[in-house]
């Protein structure tokens, strides 16, 4: 069987990450002369928009045999707003190469990179880049990688140098006592000792190169194939992913990871654990396309065309463990239409969601609003370009983003709606009781035994209050509280779960009254780091910004500031990084929770009917 090996190439934007896919395609394939951005024609950027803007927004894929072992190329988008598509890609890979260009000074995007592999535990190499140029200072770049990137770097070109074999022994004790009592290392074992390290991120081999003379291409697809022999873990179990969807022509390409196994064509798999299916179809990569295929073997990626069904995160066989997780964008852009052309945006939506869920493509039943959720200013471009390729809309408004606003209630709140009592229709009687929970999400309880109150019943309070979660007393979703179901009554001959569920999101809203709720705004807890001669500047504009600085740390040459604010405030501070830092500034940003927001002009009165307005009239 052969060995395949999957690479991810990952880089900041003008690093020359695609056309280092290039050089490597045309090193193992003599006969292909390599393609460049600034003609358009180069094998990974295949969309009209991203030949047209220089970058690379969707993840492609190119695979070549060197030395008997198939190696597939994942080329990953540079923009920090298609994140999403770099840590997906993450799922599919074995190794990575960061592209860093040797011309410039460490680039920002590429410390937030190397963050997402080391968070990860993706074994990475570095491929210095433009090693050619004049103005290449591969002595700076790799001095700015070991104080600002990590110090574990061998240089791969020089393994057999005494230097950097006696780095690698000092981190194998064995090894170490050994060569102290002059015992010869044996080379085959410094090698294995070297793979060893390196799979399991104890170093980072460096290679200096240039993705236009060739140089160090030989080195990297060398390093390559010798990884694959160390990573080779042969199982007969079946397991297989989706790691991508995509969309073409509006037909629909599934792309996999088969982890484990063999697959063949025909195969009757278990989809999810649930259901039997048969694969009628299967293509593997083969260059730079992809071919019809009788078999897929381990580790390989391949595709299955034109079926509805399958979903990003989809598997079959045994499931499989995520390496990571991505937080949802707390941005949400809101899609104006005329009804003439809503069906057709709403088919093309669809099909950008099926390919990046986290877009979480959301339609108000009540308003018809439609709304997705976004990571920044390019991907909103990206989009808004996409989708007026696809149709010549005449209609089509993007809003500007906007915050995600939550409500949160205050304080323990009881909400109880008694049959027969004037402000209530139904035959049903429902107790609920809400207490804030924060940073729990919304979590649901029962105090009624289900030897009472059936589960049907129970179940059908639940969706009701499930469906009112969207909307709290001043119109935005509810978080971070623990329902509880504390009583509960129904007439035998006419209660239904029906009455019920319709019953449950006034309960809930009078708890909410009860307890009043607190509009609150995501906060983000950050990590800036910046030269020392902008530490006052920083200071000072975190401090107009009401951001709380918790920790500040010197370095060799730049301070650390940790603080924590408001998510408008953040895209503020986030929009004039640059102008302030002159391009400097590398920034780590999370989610951290909610906190109030002190901006009034969101507490107004949300939707409500006749019922509402009712219990809002008895409160007074």
């Amino acid at each position: 069987m052969k060995k395949i090996i999957n690479i991810g190439i990952f880089a900041h934007v003008d690093a020359g990450k695609t056309s280092l896919t290039e050089a490597l395609y045309e090193f193992t394939n003599k006969h292909y002369q390599k393609g460049t951005i600034k003609h358009g024609n180069t094998m990974t950027d295949s969309l009209d928009l991203e030949k047209e803007r220089g970058i690379t927004i969707k993840t492609a894929a190119v695979s070549f045999t060197w030395d008997d072992i198939k190696i597939n190329l994942l080329d990953t988008p540079g923009h920090v707003d298609f994140f999403a598509e770099v840590v997906r890609t993450l799922e599919a890979i074995d190794l990575a190469v960061l592209v860093i260009a040797s011309n410039d000074q460490l680039q920002p995007q590429t410390r937030k990179l190397f963050s997402y592999l080391t968070d990860v535990g993706i074994p990475t190499v570095f491929f210095l880049n433009k090693v050619d140029l004049e103005t290449a200072q591969v002595k700076e770049i790799t001095e700015e990688i070991y104080e600002k990137m990590t110090k574990e770097v061998i240089a791969y070109d020089k393994l057999n140098e005494q230097a950097t074999w006696e780095s690698l022994i000092e981190k194998n004790e064995n090894l170490l006592e050994h060569y102290l009592t002059g015992e010869r290392i044996e080379d085959t074992t410094l090698k294995q000792e070297f793979f060893s390290q390196f799979l399991s991120k104890k170093c980072y081999p460096q290679i200096d190169g240039s993705a236009v003379t060739g140089v160090g291409i030989s080195s990297l697809v060398d390093l390559f194939a010798e990884s694959s022999r160390y990573l080779w873990n042969e199982s007969a179990e079946l397991s297989a992913y989706v790691y991508k969807v995509d969309f073409f022509n509006r037909k629909k390409k599934t792309y996999w990871k088969l982890v484990s196994g063999t697959l063949h064509r025909n195969d009757h798999v278990q989809l999810n654990s649930t259901e039997s299916i048969k694969l009628t179809h299967l293509f593997s990569l083969q260059e730079n396309v992809f071919l019809p295929a009788e078999i897929i073997e381990e580790n390989d990626i391949f595709m299955i065309p034109n079926d509805p069904a399958f979903q990003i995160g989809d598997y079959i066989g045994l499931p499989v463990k995520r390496k990571t997780e991505i937080a949802p964008s707390n941005l949400k852009l809101v899609l104006s239409i005329s009804k003439e052309e809503r069906l057709t945006l709403l088919s093309l939506l669809e099909e950008l969601n099926q390919e990046d869920p986290l877009l979480s493509l959301k339609i108000d039943k009540k308003t018809e609003e439609i709304s997705i959720r976004i990571y920044g200013k390019v991907q909103k471009e990206v989009i808004e370009e996409t989708l007026r390729r696809a149709y010549p809309f005449e209609t089509l408004i993007l809003q500007p983003p906007t915050i995600l606003y939550q409500e949160i209630p205050q304080k323990k709140g009881i909400g109880e709606l008694v049959m027969q009592e004037p402000i209530n229709p139904y035959w049903a009687t429902i107790t609920i009781e809400i207490q804030p929970n924060w940073g729990q999400g919304i979590q649901f309880s029962s105090l009624v035994s289900k030897g009472y109150l059936k589960q049907s019943f129970q179940h059908a309070v639940y969706q009701g209050i499930e469906q009112a979660l969207t909307e709290g007393l001043y119109g935005y979703p509810l978080t971070d509280m623990t329902i509880t179901l504390a009583d509960a009554a129904f007439f035998s001959p006419v209660s239904t779960p029906a009455e019920f569920r319709k019953l449950a999101p006034y309960a809930l809203y009078k708890a909410l009254l009860d307890a009043n709720t607190d509009v609150v705004e995501p906060l983000i807890a950050m990590e800036l780091f910046i030269k020392k001669e902008y530490s006052g500047r920083a200071i000072a504009e975190l401090g107009k910004l009401e951001a709380k600085i918790e920790k500040m740390t010197e370095r060799k040459s730049e301070v650390v500031i940790q603080a924590k604010m408001l998510h408008s405030k953040f895209l503020f501070f986030e929009s004039q990084l640059n102008e302030w830092f002159k391009g400097t500034a590398y920034l780590k940003n999370h989610f951290a929770g909610y906190k109030k927001t002190n901006d009034h002009s969101l507490y107004s009165q949300g939707n409500i009917d006749r019922i509402k307005a009712l219990l809002i009239k008895d409160l007074k």
